[in-house]
């Protein structure tokens, strides 16, 4: 993130931030750090800022780097030479131990800076060969370096990666704050509530839809879908419908309507979520499925998202799909 970008910074993490530079500052700086929260809730945005600000020549005094210097550019370029970030080669798959073989040869390289840093993102996809090979960098850390880790789902990690990093936790923030932070980029075509509840309670997600006219337009296919599916007594208008959307973006959705209808079952009321396609849909959908329907095709869910990357036939996929909300008995 660069100087210009600090308005768009999420407020709720500007304390994190802080945290972080002054950790840096008092020379306690641990060799490695685990950064916790949600998906979606901005660990990255958290870790790049703070990487950013450390690659900065100019911003001493400051939590945010200036982004005009050396420094701030070629680290915003992916050049900076004591910076080194990891991600999976394919997104969604594993980080491999030939990418952690590079970490650790990039370690061991001199160094002209203050230090040398490695983000590793999402941490909890390294397979176990690759967390093996981190372990033993963690328990002898070259002088200087500092690992940095961010994940969604720390319990994946192995307990000793776990016990030899400082915890950071992102919390999720409060949903006013977050909606008063949307709410200068929401427009009469979508609302900062509406572009809330359709990412999933995901805050930068939410802000990206709301900048973004091709997932706008993907959202209101989605919507539909799922619209479509509460209002129909036959299965073949939904897969249709199904068959215009995007599945990656449509069934975390579809599972999210799901834990709606759940929740109404349980409450007696909707959820943000399911307040996006009112009450008078919502009810007789979850009575409808009941809670042992609602949690069978939730786990099904699991399965059409684990299927995604397979080379199935779309209207053979779509119709299975839809299928399952008329096959699964239906009572609570």
């Amino acid at each position: 993130m660069n100087g210009g970008d600090q308005a768009a910074f999420p407020p709720w993490l500007q304390g994190r931030l802080g945290e972080l530079v002054r950790l840096v500052g008092s020379g306690q700086t641990p060799p490695g750090l685990l950064v916790t929260g949600p998906k979606g809730v901005g660990k990255g945005v958290l870790i790049r800022a703070f990487l950013q600000r450390m690659a900065c020549t100019e911003g001493a005094e400051g939590l945010f780097g200036c982004g005009r210097c050396n420094g701030c550019r070629s680290f915003l370029g992916g050049t900076h030479p004591e910076i080194l970030q990891v991600t999976p080669e394919v997104p969604g798959k594993e980080i491999l131990i030939d990418s952690i073989r590079a970490v650790i040869e990039f370690l061991s390289l001199s160094h002209g800076g203050p230090a040398r840093m490695v983000f590793i993102e999402p941490a909890e996809v390294m397979n176990l060969n690759a967390a093996n090979a981190l372990l033993k960098t963690l328990e002898e850390p070259p002088g200087g370096a500092m690992l940095l880790l961010a994940a969604a789902q720390p319990a994946r990690l192995p307990a000793t990666i776990r016990s030899r990093c400082r915890l950071l936790s992102v919390p999720v923030p409060e949903r006013a704050v977050v909606e008063s932070w949307l709410r200068p980029l929401e427009h009469d075509a979508l609302s900062a509530d509406e572009a809330l509840a359709a990412c999933l309670d995901r805050p930068l997600e939410a802000r990206a839809l709301l900048d973004d006219e091709a997932a706008q337009a993907a959202w209101r296919s989605d919507r539909a879908a799922l619209d479509t599916l509460l209002r129909s007594q036959s299965p073949f208008p939904v897969v249709q419908r199904f068959l215009e959307c995007e599945l990656a973006s449509l069934i975390p959705r579809l599972q999210r309507l799901l834990v709606s209808a759940h929740h109404y079952l349980v409450q007696g009321e909707a959820d943000a979520f399911g307040r996006l396609f009112g009450t008078d849909l919502l009810r007789p959908f979850a009575a409808r499925l009941g809670m042992r329907g609602t949690a069978l095709l939730y786990q099904d869910s699991l399965q059409w998202q684990r299927e995604l990357q397979a080379p199935l036939n779309p209207n053979l996929r779509c119709e299975d799909i839809v299928l399952r909300f008329w096959r699964h008995p239906m009572s609570s």
